[in-house]
């Protein structure tokens, strides 16, 4: 696999020095993965979900957000199981080093922070207090930036292939319409996808617009 510079100049994947931020973001989702199916310690697990919880008999009871602020970002990095994981580090690697490269870390931490918030939050007004995590809700919203800004800034290609795009809104829908239960493979965050997608699309036309005003030698949005 490749990436690409600024430049131009083609960037091995395994050199995820140049990449912080989504190397970064990609170990914390293992040990995320790591204390969820590993270490078996619930009320570990329940200082990162996006409200507390603790085991009663066979029940989970939830408590309250109350100015734990941390939990509207931190879900994100809980994985439960080894597709999960495997998949969301996949496709994190491939688009958030894209635009990491293009715009620079901070800038793609503060992508991440907004998506992450907007995704878990869009998870917990569609469903109540539940057990949620994963990446794919900041995947999605990365999918949605790389698909909308090089629509207002064509000097920026980090538009996905065709085939990816379809792939992904086609699996977006496939869990809409409940499919992936129905088969038994486990609940979908549904709302989680959905708000990263289009918090994504938005930020990907406010950091083009901005960008198309200073012009094409301007590649860092803001």
């Amino acid at each position: 696999m490749q990436q690409t510079t600024r430049s131009g100049l083609p960037v091995q994947a395994s050199q995820w020095r140049l990449v912080p931020v989504t190397t970064g973001l990609i170990a914390c989702s293992m040990l995320g993965f790591l204390l969820v199916m590993y270490v078996s310690l619930p009320a570990l697990v329940a200082w990162f979900t996006f409200v507390p919880f603790r085991i009663s008999g066979n029940e989970l009871q939830y408590g309250e957000l109350g100015l734990q602020y941390w939990r509207l970002v931190t879900p994100v990095f809980l994985h439960f199981g080894w597709l999960h994981i495997v998949f969301n580090s996949l496709w994190l690697w491939d688009l958030g080093s894209r635009l990491e490269l293009l715009l620079g870390r901070w800038n793609l931490l503060l992508l991440v922070i907004v998506m992450a918030v907007v995704s878990n939050v869009s998870q917990f007004l569609a469903t109540g207090p539940s057990l949620f995590g994963g990446m794919s809700g900041v995947v999605f919203g990365l999918l949605g930036f790389s698909w909308v800004a090089p629509l207002l800034q064509p000097a920026w290609r980090i538009q996905p292939p065709p085939m990816v795009m379809a792939l992904m809104v086609g699996w977006l829908l496939i869990c809409l319409f409940g499919v992936i239960e129905v088969l038994g493979f486990g609940a979908i965050a549904n709302g989680a996808h959905v708000g990263g997608l289009l918090s994504g699309a938005v930020l990907g036309a406010a950091f083009g617009f901005v960008s198309r005003l200073g012009g094409p030698g301007r590649p860092t949005a803001l």
